[in-house]
């Protein structure tokens, strides 16, 4: 790969403030509605996103308890009898005549407190997602969604400036993930045997060191790090590595994970974090940083070896999952889907290998959230919440943690409070206090099997703009289609699936809904980074999303070859 300039075109300084400028819009619905168009289903004290102003809110609403900026604006306002849990209402600038963009709120509407009472007033939903522990009902083309416990009560409400059904007529209505394995289970009579497994796990520093390997003067404030866990029968050899980086490119990737296999392991998984104060690793914002991707190449490789090292018989492994609560249509405090409210997969699984001393080796941690929690542009690199997390896990004796993301497109982002170290700190605790109680759940697999697939993947690109903001990390492309590919892990119970970039929810839904794993877990961004995964009956040429997307043929592709992997699965047992 050759050395890019240090000094980007003008064309690439355009891309990167078009990226910029579309991105501050990207955590709240955008919309506009007109006086005559059809009215929404319900209201919030009356207030109409896509019509309504921040100077109305107010005057509805009063001052709020706290507002602060995270890309848009936001507004808190405490539920209406329900005690400590809030409606955050999010307007498109803090200008009085700035935009109501959408509201979720924990208050339950009068009228609309059941299922029943939902549809009772509306109708069938336009589509509904099942959850093991709660449900969503979308009526967007009515303005509003709900979310709802398993006993059929209102959890939350999104209030959208839509006026037209965002799942058109073909497309799925209904997706069933009620049966999905989450909480605590049942221990198994006679757990399996491990059929010799071992594992080895280490971590190493990936921040930046040279003068000039960003693109601006920076401080470390938080060491980056790759975390790495090793699991081998003598047969297979899988390497799991969570690194808090923005992201990096199949070829990239592929220099790490052929120096692992160098080192004997068969097939290399390395999922960044998505960390946004990592600096730029991809190149998108214009400026490549070579010098920088060849240390993170080298310091992963030695992690890798370090933890080859350190390969110990499994004695135990544990797994564990729990649905968060979904209350006002968002995981308060932690998660939100900033593009499509309430299409959130809250859940947060773990697995544990437990070493013939009784203490933990390692502790993969799965869920899906974006990782911005500091502020954009600052100059300090940080690993955000995730380094947070990891740090408490194993200070509460958790072994080496080792951080996963997954199907985080969407905008799957945090609903904490501000974007300040405080509030990332705080975040990264909460997860490890969620963690350290996940794990007392753990149980060992009825069954176990250990096998891999992995499987290339040409997508076409037909969004030019994607080949300009990616053209600095060098790809490989073939006939015009992007190269890129997926991997499916199966280890005890537990099964992994690899994706290339940030899937959106709605998608990877479908892909949950067939897997049958205890825990299932997708890992976004893993071994690649493509970008945002948009299925074609949602793509919209005004969003951010779209943008920094190679085009609407790539979600159903991904879809698809995670389903042929599971089937392949399927047939072996």
């Amino acid at each position: 790969m050759s050395t890019r300039p240090r000094l980007p075109s003008f064309a690439m300084i355009f891309a990167a403030v078009v990226f910029v400028e579309a991105l501050a819009s990207a955590q709240a619905v955008k919309g506009t509605i007109r006086p005559e168009d059809p009215p929404a289903a319900i209201t919030y004290h009356g207030l109409v996103p896509g019509l309504d102003t921040l100077d109305k809110v107010k005057a509805a609403l009063g001052e709020p308890e706290y507002a602060g900026k995270w890309y848009n604006y936001k507004l808190y306002y405490p539920a209406k009898d329900r005690p400590g849990l809030i409606d955050v209402v999010h307007i498109h600038g803090d200008k009085p005549e700035s935009a109501l963009a959408e509201i979720e709120a924990a208050t339950v509407p009068d009228g609309f407190a059941t299922r029943n009472e939902i549809r009772g007033k509306l109708g069938e939903p336009e589509y509904e997602l099942r959850m093991a522990t709660w449900s969503m009902l979308d009526y967007t083309g009515r303005g509003v969604r709900f979310s709802l416990s398993r006993d059929g009560k209102t959890t939350g409400v999104a209030y959208l400036p839509q006026r037209t059904p965002r799942v058109p007529a073909g497309e799925r209505t209904l997706v069933d993930l009620s049966a999905r394995r989450v909480g605590p289970q049942p221990a198994p009579a006679s757990p399996a045997p491990l059929g010799g497994l071992r594992a080895g796990a280490a971590e190493v520093d990936i921040s930046p060191i040279g003068e000039n390997w960003l693109n601006n003067r920076y401080t470390v404030a938080q060491p980056l790090k790759s975390r790495i866990v090793v699991f081998s029968d003598g047969k297979l050899t899988v390497a799991f590595v969570g690194a808090d980086l923005f992201g990096v490119t199949y070829t990239d990737n592929m220099t790490i994970r052929e120096g692992a296999r160098a080192l004997g392991v068969d097939h290399t998984i390395v999922a960044s974090s998505h960390n946004h104060a990592s600096g730029d690793t991809i190149g998108v914002y214009g400026f490549y940083p070579a010098d920088y991707i060849k240390h993170i190449q080298a310091q992963t490789v030695a992690g890798i070896k370090e933890a080859l090292g350190r390969m110990q018989p499994v004695k135990e492994l544990r797994a564990a999952s729990r649905e968060l609560p979904m209350d006002g249509i968002r995981v308060q405090g932690l998660f939100r889907n900033a593009r499509n409210p309430g299409l959130l997969d809250p859940t947060v699984s773990t697995l544990q290998a437990i070493g013939g001393d009784g203490k933990p080796i390692a502790t993969i941690i799965n869920f899906a959230c974006h990782v911005e929690s500091l502020e954009k542009g600052g100059r300090e690199v940080s690993a955000d919440f995730p380094g947070y997390m990891c740090d408490q896990m194993k200070a509460d004796g958790l072994g080496q943690p080792v951080f996963l993301n997954g199907a985080v497109g969407g905008m799957v982002s945090g609903d904490n409070k501000a974007r300040t170290p405080e509030s990332s700190k705080e975040m990264g605790l909460e997860l490890a206090a969620i963690a350290r109680e996940l794990v007392k759940t753990g149980v060992p697999p009825a069954e176990f099997a250990f096998r891999a697939d992995q499987r290339a993947l040409h997508i076409p690109v037909s969004n030019q703009d994607f080949l300009v903001r990616y053209k600095q990390g060098a790809r490989e492309l073939v006939r015009g289609r992007i190269v890129t590919d997926m991997t499916y892990v199966r280890l005890g119970e537990a099964q992994f699936v690899t994706l290339p970039g940030e899937l959106l929810p709605e998608v990877s839904f479908e892909i949950l809904e067939q897997m049958d794993g205890y825990p299932a877990m997708l890992l976004g961004l893993a071994n690649d980074q493509i970008g945002y995964i948009v299925p074609p009956y949602d793509f919209r040429d005004d969003y951010y999303e779209e943008t920094v997307s190679q085009g609407p043929a790539t979600a159903y592709q991904v879809r698809d070859m995670a389903l042929r992997m599971l089937a392949n699965e399927s047939a072996r047992h």
